[in-house]
């Protein structure tokens, strides 16, 4: 499909004099060459332009042949090159949307061409549904877009309400009688076999928003969950939590009482009675505690019942975490908002060897809301599309330093859902700038992916692996800053982030690399993963680990290179203390040599790791013949006297 026809298309449409029928023949030649044909690059913006307008020309046929058109031309597209839907979304996606309101035929049309664009850039199809379609002036646009999301969650596994529940729950109160059965319905078909953390979030939801009671009890028992007046009956359990579990400096205040709470997945889960000094919250449970005032009492309390959340006392904007905002204006910086895992004294050892490891000083933006925060991070995406060249990568730079401010700032502290959600947009454009052969541009992506795992923390533990990824490729530049700046990188990932068995695999492959330096890399990433996780031993298990430990540990020590097999060394003890049994097989079959390099480097040796050097054939026989020369010397003196 070439550009000459999309000129051609164009100009019949500008055209007022042309027949009907002549323009509709040469559509149903278009959609015919969109099932068969590539389209030109080129081509595609003045098709999508022209369509769209199409789409909505008063005569009935052309309306209904341009969008049946322009549904072809997104299912082309989802073939050819899927990224440049993205580019597309904001001029395609509503015209999708506003079609679900017609007849069944357009109707099918549209619900298929929107999955499509789903798969293809799910972050862009939620935004503009939740602009488009929940806010828009047709209450049949409203209706019918509740109803995509149940046919969406059938077709589609990876499909997740959490981040549209605010905006789905939201149509219970629609003042359309149709609406709201169709939100109730839509409840009920999403959550029949939800799980029970799930439930407990749309029940949070429901009550935060003041739907009325009858309804919270008709769709709940639809779904086979409690209500809040069922869950009353149940014992309330008073847990204290001390600001000692996890307090940051936050926000200034103006209330003695102020707190901020920041919650993952937005819900706390529910917890049997026990002691104080017992209970364990997982970092997980409860991002961050902000510093109370000093007039503040030092410690609250958290009611946890039966499926019940802080969600109920709390009215929330659409995508924002739940959370109980600050009054104060002043805020301050914080640069870690996340309660990580204990760091052993180990652990520090290693990563202050390492250079670059620091967060470093940069002025924090500060957004004011979601919709702010959503708008600024989707500009951010165009530039990123396509291949670097000289006229993109400048804006690429001043993005990725303006994503580091946005860190800084209350961006995930206040919307961290928002945040993540609109992040995973941005992952791709991320390894894209830490591979640019521009070392300014890699090294603000490298610190970029720094910035989000000190303060985000195991917020991040879905881009783990595909940040490591692009890094690990890095690590064996022949560009020194670069190599070490992408290890230092990996380093702070590994630290701050949770255990996943992809990142093992890769650390893994980065020491059976052909490249030195990133087996040396490899060997003190290992290291660092030993000493974080020894006490999951079981964890690990299931899923090999220990195998793969060995197989790296075992080819680290025999490497070629003396500098991994000084630092395997050292990592070798550490895979002791955890599997022994397996350390002592690997040492059996290691020669003389060998072994008395790796007894020296034992930390738990309590031996002198230095033993005496062994004297020379040659200084023996010297010191044998000065023996002797004496000894002739003392009995010749004798005879003399």
């Amino acid at each position: 499909m070439s550009l000459q026809d999309a000129l051609s298309l164009h100009k019949q449409l500008e055209q007022r004099d042309l027949t009907a029928d002549k323009l509709i023949n040469f559509l149903n030649y278009l959609r015919h060459e969109f099932k068969h044909q590539a389209v030109e690059p080129k081509a595609i913006e003045v098709y999508v332009d022209s369509l769209v307008k199409g789409s909505f020309r008063s005569h009935i046929k052309i309306s209904q042949y341009s969008f049946a058109c322009l549904c072809h031309l997104v299912k082309r597209i989802y073939f050819q090159d899927q990224p440049k839907l993205r580019r597309y979304a904001n001029a395609i996606v509503p015209v999708l949307i506003e079609k679900l309101a017609e007849h069944n035929k357009i109707h099918d049309i549209a619900r298929k061409a929107l999955a499509d664009y789903w798969r293809a850039t799910s972050l862009d199809v939620e935004r503009c549904l939740r602009k488009y379609g929940f806010l828009s002036d047709r209450a049949k646009v409203r209706e019918q877009t509740l109803r995509f999301l149940c046919t969406l969650q059938a077709s589609e596994v990876k499909f997740t309400i959490r981040t549209l529940l605010f905006d789905v729950v939201s149509a219970l109160r629609d003042v359309n009688r149709d609406v709201q059965e169709a939100c109730k319905s839509c409840l009920i078909e999403l959550y029949k076999s939800a799980t029970p953390q799930a439930l407990s979030d749309l029940r949070s939801e429901m009550y935060s928003q003041d739907i009325a009671p009858n309804i919270i009890s008709n769709i709940l028992s639809s779904v086979g969950a409690e209500s809040l007046t069922e869950c009353e009956n149940h014992t309330m359990h008073i847990i204290p939590i001390t600001p000692s579990i996890s307090t940051v400096p936050g926000p200034a205040m103006n209330s003695a009482a102020s707190t901020v709470l920041n919650l993952n997945n937005s819900h706390i889960l529910s917890m049997p009675q026990v002691p104080s000094k017992m209970v364990s919250v997982s970092h997980g449970a409860i991002r961050n505690v902000a510093a109370a005032a000093p007039s503040a009492a030092t410690s609250m309390s958290v009611i946890a019942a039966s499926g019940n959340s802080l969600g109920s006392f709390q009215k929330r904007t659409p995508l924002a975490p739940i959370s109980i905002r600050p009054q104060g204006e002043n805020r301050t910086s914080s640069t870690s908002l996340a309660a990580g895992p204990e760091i052993s004294q180990t652990a520090e050892e290693y990563i202050r060897s390492v250079p670059g490891t620091s967060i470093e000083e940069m002025n924090p933006f500060y957004v004011n809301s979601s919709r702010e925060l959503e708008s600024i991070m989707e500009q951010m995406l165009p530039s990123f599309d396509g291949k670097e060249t000289e006229d993109n990568w400048s804006q690429r730079q001043k993005n990725v330093i303006n994503l580091r401010e946005l860190i800084r700032g209350n961006a995930y502290a206040d919307y961290a859902i928002t945040f993540i959600t609109c992040l995973r947009g941005l992952v791709e454009g991320i390894n894209k700038a830490v591979s640019s052969l521009r070392t300014t541009l890699s090294g603000h992506a490298c610190k970029c992916i720094m910035d989000l795992a000190h303060i985000a923390k195991n917020g991040i533990d879905p881009f783990v692996d595909v940040f490591m990824s692009s890094l690990l490729k890095l690590c064996g530049s022949t560009k020194k800053i670069a190599a070490q700046t992408a290890n230092a990188a990996i380093v702070v990932l590994i630290v701050n982030t949770s255990f996943q068995p992809r990142p093992i695999h890769l650390t893994a492959a980065a020491c059976r690399d052909k490249n030195a330096q990133a087996r040396l890399y490899g060997s003190g990433w290992l290291r660092l993963i030993l000493i974080l996780h020894c006490g999951q031993k079981s964890v690990m298990d299931s899923f090999n680990c220990g195998e793969v430990f060995e197989s790296c540990i075992k080819s680290g020590i025999s490497d070629a290179n003396p500098k991994v097999r000084e630092n395997m060394r050292q990592t070798f003890w550490e895979f002791q203390s955890i599997w022994p049994q397996k350390a002592n097989i690997i040492m059996k079959n290691l020669d003389s040599v060998a072994k008395k390099a790796l007894e020296k480097v034992n930390p738990r040796s309590t031996l002198s790791v230095q033993e005496p050097k062994k004297r020379s054939i040659m200084s023996e026989m010297k010191s044998m013949r000065l023996a002797e020369v004496k000894k002739n010397a003392a009995i010749s003196s004798g005879k003399h006297e």
